[in-house]
């Protein structure tokens, strides 16, 4: 019986060790319609149900939305088509052109 119960918990460490290796990637972007706290919170609120998103922060006075995502489960194109839904447009902040620039 113990070690049934030692077998399954090693499997189940196991497979947190492999939901751990995600592909979590992070894009900055503008919206310049996030004016005020009620835009940010509507903002916030969309992206907590988009797929693949783990993480949000947003700052106002800059415009700015840092999203962290499971590049598995999405990509910064659906990200930023997520916008429409609140009536806003998004696109990459000036820091993200230049790092695909680079590349």
């Amino acid at each position: 019986m113990k070690t049934k119960m030692i077998l399954s918990v090693l499997a189940i460490l196991l497979t947190f060790t492999t939901v751990a290796a995600k592909d979590i990637r992070s894009i900055t972007l503008k919206v310049d319609e996030m004016m005020c706290e009620i835009h940010e919170a509507k903002i916030t609120n969309m992206l907590r149900f988009e797929k693949g998103v783990k993480e949000v922060k947003t700052d106002v006075p800059s415009r700015k939305v840092v999203i962290k995502y499971d590049a598995e489960k999405t990509t910064p194109e659906k990200l930023i088509k997520s916008f429409e839904k609140v009536k806003c447009t998004a696109e990459p902040f000036p820091e993200n052109k230049a790092n695909e620039d680079k590349k």
